[in-house]
C-alpha cells in the first residue's frame, strides 16, 4: 500500500513544469539528445518524480527540483555514455560535460534557473 502524497498533485506538477524548459535545454543542447530522445527521457523523469514525490516525509521545493534536476543529469550522461559505446565523443564540449558528476551540473542548472537565465 503506497503512502499517501506529502504534497498536492498540483504542485508536484507546478515543480515539473517550471523545471522543464531547463531539463529539455540540458538534454538536447548539453548532453546531445535528440528531441525526441529528450521527449522518452522527460517522460521517464515525470513519472520517477511523481514517485519521489510520494515518499514519506516533506522536501522543500528547492531539494525537489535539484533532485529532478539530478535524476535528469544522470540521465543524459548515462544515456549518450550508451550512444557512444565506450567512445569519446568528437565534441570536446560534450566530453567534459560527461566526465563532470551530475550532481554538480544540477547544481549549475539550478543556480541558472534561480537567476532566471534562459535555457
Amino acid at each position: 500500500m503506497e503512502k499517501p502524497s506529502s504534497r498536492p498533485f498540483d504542485e508536484v506538477q507546478s515543480v515539473f513544469s517550471q523545471t522543464l524548459s531547463v531539463i529539455h535545454s540540458a538534454l538536447v543542447s548539453d548532453y546531445r539528445l535528440t528531441d525526441e530522445e529528450a521527449r522518452g527521457a522527460e517522460e521517464d523523469l515525470l513519472i520517477w518524480f511523481q514517485r519521489l514525490s510520494r515518499r514519506g516525509g516533506h522536501m522543500p521545493e528547492r531539494m525537489l527540483r535539484i533532485s529532478l534536476l539530478s535524476a535528469t543529469c544522470q540521465y543524459g550522461r548515462s544515456f549518450q555514455l550508451w550512444k557512444l559505446g565506450g567512445a569519446p565523443a568528437d565534441d570536446a564540449a560534450l566530453n567534459d560535460l560527461l566526465a563532470r558528476e551530475p550532481d554538480e551540473v544540477a547544481t549549475e542548472l539550478d543556480r541558472r534557473l534561480e537567476r532566471g537565465d534562459r535555457p
